[in-house]
């Protein structure tokens, strides 16, 4: 375990650039910090599955259009895996994949150009 100094200053937690880029952080990264028995532990915050859920809905409704609905997301090996459905009937018509902060992992999902195929 390595100790890092940070900076408190005008109610602002300064970390150096590089322990954000150790921990694979990214500008919009969601932390939290969680106090227990006087310690504290910072690590990302993780979606919960209806979070997930609703970034795949904005996604699809974006890009493959609104006859489209997702089943519960299920965790995998630190991503998230969502089936998607047409909102009409049970058809399935692809998958997306997220990672745990939300952030599609393009190269692991379906394409909306394979999806919109799916259901014309």
């Amino acid at each position: 375990m390595s100790i890092v100094t940070a900076e408190v200053k005008d109610n602002i937690l300064i970390l150096p650039v590089e322990t954000i880029e150790k921990l694979g952080w990214r500008d919009d990264t969601n932390i939290l910090f969680e106090k227990q028995n006087g310690k504290v532990f910072i690590r990302p915050k993780e979606l919960t599955p209806e979070e997930i859920a609703d970034i795949a809905c904005t996604y699809l409704v974006k890009y493959v259009g609104d006859a489209t609905d997702v089943k519960t997301p299920v965790r995998q090996d630190e991503k998230w895996r969502v089936e998607v459905v047409l909102s009409y009937r049970p058809q399935t018509v692809g998958f997306l994949t997220f990672s745990s902060e939300g952030k599609l992992v393009e190269n692991e999902s379906d394409s909306p150009a394979k999806m919109k195929g799916l259901f014309r």
